[in-house]
């Protein structure tokens, strides 16, 4: 029974213990990478089901009127709006 036990697992004629070895860690790698790309993916597919409902939201009230920034007329502070007056000598 012990026997039986100790046989590897996998068996591939004319692949040393070491290339076995090699190979299994390069499918460990594999697999991990694959699994992370998985979870990128499944967290990208979130957040487009996020934008896309915000466009559905946003693109149901219409774009009826005016449209402008909410800074009417310029988003800059006054001061910089105004030309600066040259000083008289």
């Amino acid at each position: 029974m012990l026997e039986e036990r100790q046989q590897p697992y996998f068996v591939n004629p004319g692949v040393s213990a070491e290339q076995l070895e090699d190979w299994l860690n390069q499918q460990l790698l594999h697999v991990a990478c694959f699994n992370r790309l998985v979870k990128e993916k499944a967290t990208l597919e979130g957040q487009l089901e996020e934008i896309n409902k915000s466009i559905e939201a946003l693109s149901t009230s219409g774009f009826e009127g005016k449209q402008h920034f909410p800074w009417d007329p310029s988003p800059l502070p006054s001061h910089l709006q105004t030309e600066k007056q040259p000083k008289e000598a």
